[in-house]
């Protein structure tokens, strides 16, 4: 997984020809954080500053989370004598003990991958830029990005109780550059997400950026 959020330091000027890194934390995991202080994406510019940062809402995690909850619990109603395993002939008792430790690989691999998906692929507006990041897969990403000068208009969706009580939703900003639509899927807070580019796009238009 190439490395996206890269911590500042006081040795800063050395990342150019360092690895980068970046730590997890309570705060970090956040599917809506505003002007962070201590992310950075690869692409920063000097002088650009993070407005936001968002992932798709927390609550669209409870699909595979689900599931691999079923995946590890299964082998317990599968092999409901597991206690037993040791007055199983040998041969046999191996090999139950061998599918169980695969099976719970596999399950910890899905969990894995489910989660650096939704923890790499970001939205970032910072207060020259959209940029957005969408993993494919664990070694493909799609980057995207624009300038807020090229924002023509942005909008948002929401519907359905759910998205109502956890007040998340769908923004998309259409932009005249070479990538006209950027859509930021289930994102926290839509109305503060469009009304935060809003003002954006209007310093940008008040300082007669080009």
């Amino acid at each position: 997984m190439p490395n996206i959020f890269v911590s500042p330091s006081k040795t800063e000027a050395k990342t150019k020809s360092s690895k980068q890194s970046f730590s997890l934390s309570p705060k970090s995991l956040s599917a809506f954080l505003f002007m962070p202080e201590d992310v950075r994406v690869e692409t920063q510019e000097a002088g650009e500053t993070i407005i936001l940062l968002l992932r798709r809402h927390w609550i669209t995690n409870l699909s595979w989370i689900s599931v691999s909850f079923i995946l590890l619990v299964t082998p317990l109603f599968i092999f409901p004598l597991l206690g037993f395993i040791g007055s199983l002939p040998q041969d046999y008792s191996q090999l139950v003990t061998f599918s169980i430790l695969v099976w719970y690989l596999i399950s910890l691999s899905y969990m894995i991958v489910n989660f650096l998906l939704w923890y790499f692929s970001v939205s970032v507006v910072t207060n020259e830029r959209i940029i957005d990041i969408d993993f494919i897969n664990i070694l493909n990403k799609k980057f995207a990005e624009t300038r807020i000068s090229k924002v023509e208009d942005v909008t948002m969706k929401t519907g359905g109780f759910i998205r109502a009580i956890f007040d998340y939703g769908d923004v998309f900003v259409q932009t005249a550059a070479k990538e006209a639509m950027f859509q930021f899927n289930a994102v926290p807070h839509p109305e503060r997400v469009v009304r935060t580019i809003n003002e954006l796009m209007d310093k940008i238009e008040e300082e007669g950026v080009p």
